[in-house]
């Protein structure tokens, strides 16, 4: 179940998978035991008088498999008319012929209740139990427990909706969506698996809510509620909840939901299972029944909330989504792609439940204290998961919190503790990430775990920047009031004009890198001094945010480039922005053009990989690129021939003319964009460059050198290796050459190709 999309730990592997072959853990108990005494039992007890012939046939094979779990083995699933049929198929693949026990715990759990379905009949439209819910029993009985807890949430969910209209304090409305978020969260103790069957459980029930609301902070081993209530309470378009269990613990989710639309939420989006799964789990007809029972209760506050609740899904303000991707053992980060189209267009996806936590995972061991943003940063949307432990796996738990528990025999599984984890902002960007893995050395010497991971940060951050950056060039025609144009006669740091696109790049970059927590430094081309953005950050990043911004009123090409250095800890911040080039453990550019594309080279034996940018992600687009050494194009302002040193004026006049070491005639490519020019010399060789001492050290050329030793290509000022210079001062500037190594070559051997800075231009 391993994807290149998934999550990975320092060193780009996978945690291993929970199997169910080891006694004494929760998954080998469920697979060897539970799932045949107590699921299937359940199946046969709650539907005797449907199950018979056939149907009856088929689970007690299914029961025998299980009976012997250590040798029955994984088989396809038969063709049974379901439309997952060959989703199943490609599912099961990697596990047929696997026993039940030794294979994963997530592929067997919804492979269990697969079969369940195919045994009965459920999508044969010929069988006398077609799209029988072989659950509906245990659903209802659940239903009915939780009508006396349903009624105390009425009267709390009726006053709010009453208060939450025309509210305009955004604190004590966050305050109260609060309360609605562990209300949803706290629901996950009651389902089926210990709600009491009785009638006299609806009181158990309704005390153990009760016990959960009060049991608060001491029993969350994370808590984000206030800062995502917060989120909340300042508005969101569309909110999706996917949904776990029916019961009372929907009639919690739907208490969610109707606090979100009345406090100003424009559509909730429920996502359900698309048939049964896992005994109680909830299906479009579960919603609709939880709201006629609201509606059709005795009592008048549960029953007033039931039509709020039928009046949202009338108006469209609730939406009922099933869809199988949410009845599949998938990992969450290899869901079909129109189920992640989806996911992206809300503000907020609420991940409920132990089950899609677990898929969210992929059931892998992370280390417990693995931060929940690095796990889940695969994920498509803005991200809050409401769970309780019921599986022995899980991350995001501080050090000091799992002290307290992890004494506690069976802490894991209870339902007992629970987290509240939100990801305002997935990272996403696994493939920029994952670059570093195959580097052995970074300026030297190997990078211990931490930093590894650290660096892994810094890169996406930059990605997700350059990202957000495309975005707003591509609508800067449209707002060029607020986007084009100089600031006001400002200049940068450089001494150059500065165009309000820099600022905006600037902080856009900035911004990104200080959330990512590597960064301790900033030196940007736009300001006079590093920043420190995080005191305990181990990385340096020097940066032209916006490489050619002039150009943007006439679309032409622009970029921004950066070189990643690791911090000298006994320096300044300036000592440590003017390293010399051979010590960046990573540099590369984005190149804004028709396409977004990024390149970026790490570590000292790391290829240069050229990304696309596609639906927010770089994908690879070139794995290795390669400069040839030799090509047929120079790239430089030929306008400025006369103010040129004449060993620069020899050799153009020569390679022009045919007589250069390769006798063919050289051609002129000049956008006047530095990343443009070097993207293009990268592809078709040759070269390109500045021989007047204008572009920065550590902005410009000593990055864009890094890439160039990446690719095979060559870096010079003219005199030497611009990896070797290391600048006297932050913005200082140096002529420029890169491209084909033989070229360069040729080029430097002429010698006398460096202008002086006596001439300047206007343009």
């Amino acid at each position: 179940m391993a994807s290149e999309d998934g999550p990975r730990t320092w060193d780009g592997s996978t945690p291993p998978v929970i199997v169910n072959n080891v006694p004494g853990t929760w998954a080998h108990d469920t697979v060897s035991r539970r799932l045949r005494e107590d699921i299937l039992a359940r199946v046969f007890r709650d539907n005797a008088s449907v199950i018979e012939g056939e149907a009856e046939i088929n689970l007690r094979q299914l029961e025998d498999e299980l009976r012997t779990a250590s040798t029955s083995v994984i088989k396809h699933i038969a063709d049974d008319g379901g439309p997952d049929c060959e989703t199943w198929r490609e599912l099961l693949e990697p596990w047929v012929g696997i026993s039940w026990l030794d294979a994963p715990w997530l592929i067997v759990e919804f492979y269990f209740y697969r079969r369940i379905l195919s045994a009965i009949g459920y999508f044969d439209e010929s069988s006398p139990t077609f799209l029988h819910d072989p659950f509906a029993v245990d659903k209802m009985n659940g239903l009915r427990a939780g009508m006396p807890a349903a009624k105390a949430l009425a009267k709390k969910a009726n006053a709010f909706a009453k208060r939450a209209k025309g509210r305009s304090d955004r604190a004590d409305l966050a305050d109260e969506l609060r309360l609605f978020v562990m209300v949803a969260l706290w629901g996950n103790r009651m389902d089926l698996s210990i709600w009491p069957e009785s009638d006299e459980g609806g009181n158990r029930a309704s005390e153990a809510f009760t016990e959960a609301l009060q049991a608060g902070e001491k029993y969350l081993l994370w808590d984000d509620s206030k800062v995502v209530a917060s989120a909340l309470a300042e508005g969101m378009r569309d909110v999706s909840i996917v949904v776990d269990n029916a019961g009372f613990e929907l009639t919690c989710d739907l208490a969610l939901a109707d606090a979100l639309v009345v406090s100003g939420v424009g559509r909730v989006i429920l996502r359900v299972k698309a048939h049964p799964v896992f005994v109680s789990d909830a299906m479009d007809k579960d919603c609709r029944d939880t709201i006629d029972a609201m509606i059709d209760s005795a009592d008048d506050e549960t029953a007033a909330m039931g039509r709020r609740w039928a009046s949202h899904l009338a108006s469209g303000k609730w939406a009922i989504v099933p869809d199988f991707a949410w009845c599949q053992p998938q990992p969450f980060w290899a869901l079909p792609k129109d189920t992640r189209d989806e996911l992206k267009s809300s503000d907020l996806v609420v991940i409920k439940g132990d089950a899609n936590y677990r898929r969210l995972l992929n059931d892998c061991l992370w280390e417990l204290s693995t931060p929940f943003a690095d796990v889940s940063s695969y994920f498509p949307a803005p991200l809050l998961a409401l769970r309780s432990l019921k599986a022995e796996l899980g991350c995001g738990i501080p050090m000091d919190r799992l002290a307290a528990v992890e004494n506690e025999k069976d802490w894991m599984v209870t339902g007992k503790y629970g987290v509240v984890q939100y990801n305002a902002r997935p990272a996403r960007q696994y493939r920029v990430s994952s670059q570093i893995d195959g580097c052995k050395t970074f300026a030297g010497r190997d990078l211990p775990p931490v930093e590894r991971l650290s660096l892994k940060k810094v890169l996406v951050a930059l990605a997700n920047a350059s990202e957000e950056l495309a975005d707003a060039l591509a609508v800067a025609p449209m707002r060029s009031s607020t986007l084009l144009g100089s600031v006001g006669g400002a200049k940068n740091a450089s001494g150059d004009s500065q165009q309000k696109l820099d600022v905006v790049a600037n902080d856009i970059f900035k911004q990104h890198l200080a959330e990512c927590g590597g960064v301790r430094y900033y030196a940007s081309e736009e300001e006079a001094t590093p920043a420190c953005l995080n005191e305990s950050g181990k990385f340096v990043v020097c940066i032209d945010p916006l490489d050619g911004s002039r150009n943007i009123a006439c679309n032409v090409p622009v970029g921004s480039i950066f070189g990643v250095y690791r911090v000298r800890e006994d320096e300044d911040a300036v000592t440590n922005a003017t390293q010399a080039g051979s010590e960046q453990v990573a540099a590369g550019y984005a190149h804004y053009s028709g396409a977004t594309t990024l390149v970026l080279a790490c570590g000292d034996d790391g290829p240069a990989i050229e990304y696309t940018l596609h639906e927010g992600n770089f994908e690879v687009a070139n794995a290795r690129m390669s400069c040839p050494p030799r090509g047929q194009v120079y790239s430089l302002n030929d306008a400025r021939f006369d103010d040129w040193p004449e060993g620069l004026k020899e050799y153009v006049t020569d390679v022009r003319n045919g007589r250069g070491d390769t006798k063919k005639q050289y051609s002129a490519r000049y956008i006047c964009s530095l990343v443009g020019d070097f993207h293009r010399t990268l592809i078709y060789g040759g070269w390109a460059g500045n021989p007047r001492p204008h572009l920065r050290v550590v902005y410009e050329a000593a990055p864009l050198a890094f890439v160039a030793r990446a690719a095979g290509a060559a870096s010079s000022d003219g005199l030497v290796d611009v990896l070797t210079k290391k600048p006297a001062e932050l913005h200082e500037r140096s002529p420029l050459f890169l491209g084909s190594t033989e070229d360069i070559a040729e080029l430097v051997r002429r010698g006398d190709v460096r202008q002086d800075d006596s001439k300047t231009y206007a343009v």
